[in-house]
């Protein structure tokens, strides 16, 4: 079996699931399922895009990846490289 993440915002309605499957197929068949029969339910979207259209992500995800603890960066740490410097 496979894990899946997938994520539907439409009308300002947004659905984030994770669910194991077969294949891609089996994958959205058991999310209409579980759709259907209320399982999943809706959360309100975030509103910043035009609600009649849908944008759906589908993703196969990686069990043996880590998970990464963000955390905060204090004040005056720099991150990265500068890509420009002046003087």
């Amino acid at each position: 079996m496979k894990l899946y993440r997938i994520k539907a915002n439409y009308k300002n309605l947004y659905i984030d699931e994770t669910l194991e499957a077969e294949n891609d197929k089996a994958a959205l068949e058991c999310l209409v399922k579980k759709v259907d029969s209320g399982v999943v339910t809706e959360k309100e979207g975030a509103g910043f895009h035009d609600p009649n259209i849908l944008i759906l992500t589908f993703e196969e995800i990686n069990r043996n990846a880590t998970k990464v603890n963000i955390g905060e960066t204090s004040v005056g740490i720099q991150v990265g490289n500068t890509s420009v410097s002046s003087g």
